[in-house]
């Protein structure tokens, strides 16, 4: 199979059927740090306040569920890997192409540069990965949370994850907020000289979870707020470092915020570039014919 001898440093899982990064045990330990507060939220929060709503256990399930699949989602498949030509181009060894050149795209002119790893001028937006060594279509990052590159194919993914688990975090402080404010006027009702105090010390699982959500909500949160701002712009994190677009240099990529919202999340994700699962002849590289076309 293709997977099994592909040229690069991705790990593949289930005979080719998954694909991640190098440190795919990352992806597991994202998992855990999500399923283990949330086990406790549903448990020793969410399940007291049965009593006021079961609104309240049905959010604290459905939240982490999603955020885990999505995470799971985003570092399981192809992120627009674009397979490398099996050998150079001659006209790039004699000298005779130039190491970047301008393409037309939507009627912009921008500059693309060839890629002496993967043999061929990138597409626009395509960047090669150093830590997986492969070239991605409309490269963002490499994300160590997720534990693989985040591009063209699992962007969508790693935003309703980044979202998802800002929301659980959100969610996690308010319901353990909540239930210490019940704890506390239950105390009250019983003797008047009762304190928040006491009340916290009553609500042990709850203070643990409004303090680890607090501390992740400034993480994920700051970083869905980077997000927006890069959605809204039509930017990738390359892109925004790299080029600091502004009215001297503009983005040609933008379609405005609501068309910019509606290309990440309302167009098709395209089809993978790369058969990893496909049999492959005995010292047979990825060839010529699987060069990816310029996405215009």
């Amino acid at each position: 199979r293709a997977y099994e001898r592909w040229p690069s440093r991705v790990s593949f899982h289930c005979g080719g059927r998954c694909i991640s990064g190098p440190n795919w045990l990352a992806l597991l330990g994202t998992t855990c740090l999500i399923v283990a507060p949330s086990a406790v939220l549903i448990g020793l929060v969410a399940e007291p306040l049965l009593e006021e709503s079961v609104a309240f256990l049905v959010v604290a399930v459905v939240l982490p569920v999603f955020s885990v699949s999505m995470l799971l989602t985003a570092g399981c498949v192809d992120p627009g890997i674009i397979p490398r030509a099996a050998e150079p181009d001659e006209d790039w060894i004699s000298g005779r192409l130039p190491r970047t050149k301008e393409v037309d795209y939507r009627g912009n002119k921008v500059l693309v540069r060839y890629n002496e790893t993967c043999h061929f001028y990138q597409p626009p937006r395509a960047h090669h990965c150093s830590v997986i060594d492969e070239c991605v279509d409309k490269f963002d990052h490499f994300c160590p949370w997720v534990g693989t590159t985040v591009g063209r194919r699992n962007y969508r993914f790693f935003l309703l994850f980044v979202f998802s688990t800002t929301a659980l975090c959100v969610y996690s402080f308010a319901c353990s907020a909540y239930l210490v404010k019940l704890q506390y006027e239950s105390l009250q009702a019983q003797d008047d000289k009762a304190t928040v105090w006491k009340a916290l010390e009553n609500e042990p699982a709850a203070i643990a979870v409004m303090a680890y959500s607090f501390i992740f909500i400034w993480f994920v949160g700051g970083l869905g707020g980077f997000h927006t701002y890069l959605v809204s712009t039509n930017q990738t994190t390359y892109e925004n470092f790299r080029y600091s677009y502004n009215e001297d240099n503009r983005n040609p990529y933008t379609r405005g915020c609501l068309g910019n919202w509606a290309e990440v999340f309302c167009t098709p994700i395209p089809s993978s570039k790369c058969d990893f699962r496909r049999v492959v002849e005995e010292e047979r590289l990825p060839g010529p014919e699987a060069r990816a076309k310029e996405t215009v």
